[in-house]
């Protein structure tokens, strides 16, 4: 049955004094922004399909169980002040102010919510390239955990993302270490295959070389021998973006780990169980992860407003071009003459930004503080590309550890990831399947 119902005022807040201003997203740009706002000057409400905001840098992390799920999120209802629909924005009536949105749990129920200014900050979906058999489906309601159309491809962008990867792998040992699995198929499954070489693909490969090493081994020792990851990145160096001197340390380091990287070779087609690559090389897997950057979302595409290479124009003050009182941050903007990388620092920078300027009613240019970029290679090592010098080893390690530690956002999560990182490295992380 179809539903559509107009929400005029966000309820407990609105007395008619107020500007409304509606967040649609909940990633680094609109929570940071719904909490820098000022509630006694603005009705402020958030539209999201995710009620949770996810601390991307741990995530990687969490799909072995260094550290678990609830490490890495923060509820946007814990944001005092707002209100939030779990809802998925639809259209958005720039004239009329108005956005139309359904509502995650059934597509059929619509509601309208009206806005005095809108902040555009929902992110991006994973990018495959258009290469066959690979297609995303994050923007669907009723979309595999996985965000693929397969059980065994995963992306790593949300928390449901890595917590099937966590249980695929479990999977894949329980399913090798079975008296009925010959050893081609037990090969196969204990193939790790990763795709793409920027630093989500080799943090994820760095977490599972020490669950393999060191948890693995433990629990199950006839297959502590018989794995194998395998690394696939087009570019001619793994972490393009840092400097070569930092990349070629993490190659040597993936050698020593006996981590088979492939650079300057792509995926052009995903079967079932295995990818064709462009030398015609198969390589069967059991877990493959695709990590090759992001793209706009079809929602974006869907908006009459002006793209440059997908992601939304906006002026320096991140006003959206050509439409009043419509802002746009994070990795969905693009600011004209200024193009900024798909960063998380980039989205929490402006978010904070817009929220200051909003708040004093003003319009100033933004400014992207570079704060350089960080990998972790496991326990005890990391690099980091930093403006005031490069970093790598241990030195590198505790400034990642340190770093993270400190932009967690709350007293919870800032007191459970020193306990679960104390925990997996004397216990061990934990092998159950759930």
């Amino acid at each position: 049955m179809f539903i559509q119902r107009w929400f005029s005022s966000t309820g407990r807040h609105s007395n008619g004094m107020k500007s409304r201003i509606v967040i649609l997203g909940c990633g680094w740009g609109g929570f940071r922004l719904a909490r820098v706002l000022d509630k006694k000057k603005f009705d402020v409400t958030v539209i999201s399909p995710r009620n949770h905001f996810v601390f991307t840098p741990l995530l990687p992390s969490t799909a072995v169980g260094t550290i678990e799920f609830r490490c890495v999120q923060e509820p946007i209802r814990t944001v005092k002040g707002i209100d939030y629909y779990q809802a998925a924005s639809k259209t958005i009536d720039f004239g009329k102010k108005e956005i139309l949105c359904h509502s995650v749990y059934d597509n059929s129920s619509e509601f309208s919510v009206r806005y005095d200014k809108l902040v555009i900050a929902v992110g991006t979906k994973s990018n495959t390239f258009g290469v066959p058999g690979v297609e995303t489906d994050e923007e669907n309601i009723t979309h595999n955990p996985s965000g693929t159309n397969k059980h065994n491809l995963f992306f790593l962008k949300q928390i449901e993302h890595a917590r099937s990867i966590r249980n695929r792998i479990i999977e894949c040992f329980e399913r090798a270490s079975s008296p009925f699995c010959d050893e081609e198929e037990k090969k196969r499954l204990l193939t790790f295959l990763i795709v793409g070489g920027g630093p989500t693909s080799i943090e994820f490969a760095s977490e599972l070389y020490d669950f393999l090493k060191n948890d693995v081994a433990k629990w199950y020792p006839d297959l502590a021998s018989k794995h194998q990851t395998i690394v696939v990145e087009a570019g001619d160096h793994l972490l393009g973006s840092f400097s070569d001197t930092l990349s070629k340390y993490v190659e040597k380091k993936f050698v020593s780990r006996n981590i088979l990287t492939l650079t300057g070779e792509s995926v052009q087609e995903v079967k079932e169980h295995s990818v064709i690559l462009k030398s015609g090389n198969a390589l069967p897997y059991g877990v493959c992860v695709w990590s090759t950057g992001n793209k706009e979302l079809d929602f974006v595409k869907s908006l009459d407003l002006k793209l440059d290479r997908g992601r939304i124009v906006v002026d320096s003050c991140l006003r959206v071009d050509g439409k009043d009182s419509v802002y746009a941050i994070g990795d969905c903007a693009r600011i004209q003459n200024l193009p900024l990388a798909m960063l998380a620092q980039v989205a929490n920078q402006q978010g904070k930004f817009l929220g200051k300027c909003l708040n004093k009613d003003e319009n100033l240019p933004f400014r992207y503080i570079n704060m350089g970029s960080m990998a972790q290679l496991g326990t005890y090592d990391a690099v980091a590309d930093l403006n005031y010098g490069k970093l790598s080893g241990l030195s590198a390690f505790i400034a990642w550890r340190t770093a993270y530690w400190t932009y967690s956002v709350s007293i919870s999560n800032k007191l459970l990831i020193p306990m679960y990182w104390f925990k997996s490295y004397w216990f061990g992380r934990d092998i159950s399947r759930f």
